[in-house]
């Protein structure tokens, strides 16, 4: 009776550990092959635009070449391709829009964030004030209010200003 128990206690904890550390996901080749219905390793974000690790529907462990992922999703995290001063770049998509999209990456420690209009134009979120608000100015243009905001610097937190611009 108690082996059974021990027996038990122990599959418990094996399924509860294997839950928390994969997540379910979808994985999209750069040959646009699909793979659906994988469990992911979850690791942290920095880590996941380097190294991509699932667990195929035979219980294989998989390790491909992150240069062969166009995008993944794991869980509710989406990390996608993007073309950024001529090259494809690896980038997790923080806010989906109907107009522009943000995109976080974490080059040596530090987070830079990438803004997108809607199958347009993409360009890196300056880190310097001054810059921050020329370029952003500039590239929301086509909205006068929140782009005036941006330059008199009444607003600077990215991801106020991508929701407003989508909801605009």
């Amino acid at each position: 009776m108690k082996s059974k128990i021990l027996l038990f206690f122990l599959i418990v904890f094996t399924i509860s550990i294997y839950a928390q550390e994969y997540e379910n996901g979808t994985i999209v080749t750069t040959h646009y092959d699909t793979i659906i219905n994988v469990k992911i390793k979850k690791i942290n974000d920095a880590k996941s635009l380097l190294h991509l690790t699932y667990i195929d529907q035979n219980g294989d462990e998989q390790t491909p070449k992150i240069e062969t992922i166009k995008h993944y999703k794991r869980g509710n995290d989406i990390f996608c391709r993007i073309y950024n001063s001529g090259e494809m770049i690896l980038a997790k998509k923080v806010v989906q829009g109907k107009k522009l999209n943000l995109y976080e990456r974490y080059p040596n420690g530090g987070k830079t964030y990438y803004v997108e209009k809607v199958y347009d134009e993409l360009i890196k979120v300056p880190s310097s004030s001054k810059k921050f608000k020329k370029v952003l100015g500039s590239f929301l243009k086509d909205a006068p209010k929140i782009s005036t905001q941006i330059i008199s610097k009444d607003l600077d937190d990215i991801f106020k200003i991508v929701n407003l611009y989508n909801q605009s």
